[in-house]
């Protein structure tokens, strides 16, 4: 009960004296102001590593979305800001942590580090898509390897090859083109990949083909004989077409004549031949694959009249009467027919095509079943009573369906050549190589060592090679004479759990090549406000050689004051003053009574409004006038993005510059800051607008 009363007793006492002080206070007016402890401070400070994990944290607990907090996350482990992770959005998170006491009108100047974003075309170019050339794109340059000869330049096919092989491509759409050159003729070694072919090349004079050649001979019937015309049948797509003669059957006479080749014993023979049939009766065989010396015929393929003068085609796997389709085929019309036998089955199928093709068709047109086992070792061409009349050409034997429509096979080539890369865009309907793009070859990673541990050994970089230790050395040998401020875009080869490509820029400077930092220095200045502490939009800028070179530049290109601009230095204007020669605005009257002497002098009627005045006092003031109205223009120029507000908060410019002679003829020099504030963003092909705010002396 004691502790109660004497705490009551004190809240009493607090009470009353509290009152009195208020009564107190009233007897003297201001004290309250003079008491008032304030804290309006204008800090500078520079992030540590540690504040960007701060930082992060904390936007990471503010996050609402998975976006948001891989944004945040990112600052904790890139250790700078970006673009899609601005400083002004992120600092006020330290900051209040820092100076959670400030005063309203506080700021705070922070300096971080800032990864500048790459340039959109080198990461097209690290992204492009490849297009690696085909058999078919070489043989548009007559090669018959894959790849350019050497008397071949590939920019002479490249573009026509990715427009005839990309359909519907975008304008800009880029492609990484991959390609080999032969730097000798290559010696290109081939087998055969057939059992049998036989064009029927035999000459110019037609008659009985036994007699003509010793490649065929006869094995059965005497009556009549397989005849050779020297005209021949062909078929686009089919290897064994249009070469030299052909051979003929015809109705009447009895003859089997045959062609050996190296003895099948097992697996699938296949064989193949353009037949044009001119006459059919009531059916008979004419074309078969057999053992040689015996009569296991086997496939034999014959053809009869459906009853209505059209074609039927059959077949008989062995000695079993012909099973025919039901396809109607044309007379005095040119087919490829192919036949197989399937020794370990004994099962024979028949196709009849129009056009050639490497895919078996799904359903033959007929397929018989035989006897199985046979060892098949010639090919015939039978004429008999009953059979048709027509011609037959371009026959071929072979092991598989493919190699019925392959010539030969290449065994090796050999030649010195080199793998290629370049790029290529597409612009204005065409595809166009792209200029500038240096790709690194494997001769130079070659060159920068084969052993473990070196680019060389598999031709690419990775973060235990990185490309910034070798590529300065290698642009100074690929480029001996380059100048300071030359760049180059570099492609190359980056391992990094698997193969990329990837492009940097690369800058010459004082004698040596270096990847420029994407990580810069920046300053912001932020403002504690009445929702704490916020980015302060304000830009700062004092006014370089490039800035005054760049009024100079307007006023040359602005047909009505061109002439106020130097006419043989180009550095200096002198409307509104502004000159990159000596890097300040001048406002020397004798420049301007006239303002050029010798060959350059002008009347003074080139400036009326500036001759109008008759006291110096005035055309100061028209000069002071002149230069507010440049400097609105300046930032129109230096900042075309400008924008009105940013984050709630109006965006002031502050511009600072350098005037020489102030005073017109009183020698002088004086630094002058231009307040502005932008009110509208550019629209189309209007700037952005700037209101003149205000115009002082800098200390």
């Amino acid at each position: 009960m004691k502790n109660i009363f004497y705490s009551l007793l004190s809240a009493l006492v607090f009470a009353v004296l509290l009152s009195a002080c208020d009564d107190f206070n009233d007897q003297f007016d201001g004290l309250d102001d003079k008491t008032q402890i304030t804290n309006l401070a204008a800090y500078d400070y520079s992030l540590t590593e540690a504040d960007y994990t701060t930082i992060s944290d904390a936007a990471v607990k503010a996050a609402t979305t998975p976006d948001e907090i891989s944004l945040a996350t990112s600052i904790k482990t890139n250790k700078y800001f970006t673009i899609e992770a601005p400083a002004s959005d992120y600092v006020p998170y330290l900051l209040k942590d820092l100076y959670p006491y400030s005063d309203i009108g506080s700021t705070a100047m922070v300096t971080y580090d800032f990864g500048e974003a790459r340039s959109s075309y080198l990461d097209d170019l690290s992204n492009a898509s490849t297009y690696t050339l085909t058999s078919d794109d070489y043989a548009s340059s007559g090669s018959d390897v894959l790849g350019f000869y050497p008397d071949v330049a590939p920019d002479d096919f490249l573009d026509d090859i990715l427009a005839t092989n990309i359909s519907d491509p975008t304008e800009g759409e880029i492609k990484l083109v991959k390609y080999v050159q032969y730097t000798e003729t290559p010696v290109i070694t081939t087998t055969s990949n057939y059992l049998v072919e036989e064009n029927f090349n035999f000459g110019s004079t037609a008659g009985d083909l036994t007699t003509i050649t010793n490649t065929w001979t006869a094995h059965s019937g005497t009556a009549g004989f397989v005849g050779y015309a020297t005209s021949s049948l062909s078929m686009t797509g089919y290897p064994s077409t249009d070469i030299g003669g052909s051979a003929t059957i015809a109705t009447t006479g009895v003859e089997d004549v045959n062609k050996t080749f190296t003895p099948q014993n097992s697996g699938t023979v296949y064989f193949s031949a353009l037949v044009n049939l001119s006459a059919v009766s009531t059916g008979a065989y004419f074309f078969h694959i057999y053992e040689y010396g015996t009569g296991n015929f086997r496939a034999r393929i014959g053809a009869k009249d459906n009853g209505e003068g059209k074609i039927l085609f059959g077949i008989s796997a062995s000695v079993s009467a012909q099973v025919y389709g039901t396809t109607a085929f044309e007379p005095n019309t040119t087919y490829l027919i192919v036949a197989s036998y399937n020794i370990d089955s004994g099962v024979s199928n028949l196709y009849v095509l129009s056009s050639p093709t490497t895919t078996i068709p799904t359903t033959p047109e007929v397929t018989d079943t035989g006897a199985a086992g046979t060892i098949i070792d010639a090919v015939a061409i039978r004429q008999a009573f009953g059979g048709p009349a027509g011609t037959i050409d371009g026959v071929r034997v072979t092991k598989t369906w493919n190699d019925l429509f392959i010539n030969d096979v290449v065994v090796s080539i050999e030649g010195e050549r080199t793998n290629n890369e370049v790029y290529y865009q597409y612009a204005a309907n065409k595809w166009t190589a792209s200029k500038g793009i240096y790709v690194v070859t494997e001769e130079d990673y070659d060159s920068m060592g084969t052993a473990n541990g070196q680019p060389g050994r598999f031709n690419n970089f990775d973060s235990s090679m990185p490309p910034e230790n070798y590529l300065p050395a290698l642009l100074a040998k690929l480029y001996p004479y380059a100048q300071n401020g030359d760049k180059q875009i570099v492609a190359y080869k980056y391992y990094s759990g698997g193969l990329e490509t990837r492009v940097d820029e690369y800058l010459f400077q004082e004698g040596k090549w270096s990847k420029p930092s994407s990580i810069v220095s920046k300053s912001e200045q932020f403002a504690f406000s009445n929702t704490g502490w916020v980015f302060d939009p304000t830009v700062k800028i004092m006014m370089e050689k490039s800035d005054y070179q760049l009024m100079v530049d307007y006023v040359l290109a602005t047909p009505s004051i061109a002439i106020f601009a130097h006419p043989f230095y180009k550095n200096e204007e002198y409307y509104y003053g502004f000159g990159s020669r000596y890097n300040n605005v001048n406002f020397r009257l004798s420049y301007r009574d006239p303002y050029f002497t010798g060959e350059y002098t002008q009347p003074v009627t080139i400036d009326p409004e500036f001759n109008a005045l008759t006291t110096d006092a005035e055309k100061v003031a028209l000069m002071w006038t002149r230069l507010e109205e440049g400097m609105g223009i300046f930032l129109q120029l230096r900042y075309p993005d400008a924008v009105p507000t940013v984050g709630g908060l109006d965006v002031y410019y502050h511009a600072t510059t350098y005037v020489y002679y102030p005073e017109g003829n009183k020698a002088g020099s004086e630094y002058h800051k231009y307040i502005f504030k932008c009110i509208a963003a550019a629209s189309g092909s209007t700037p952005p607008v700037f209101e003149f705010v205000s115009q002082n002396i800098v200390d």
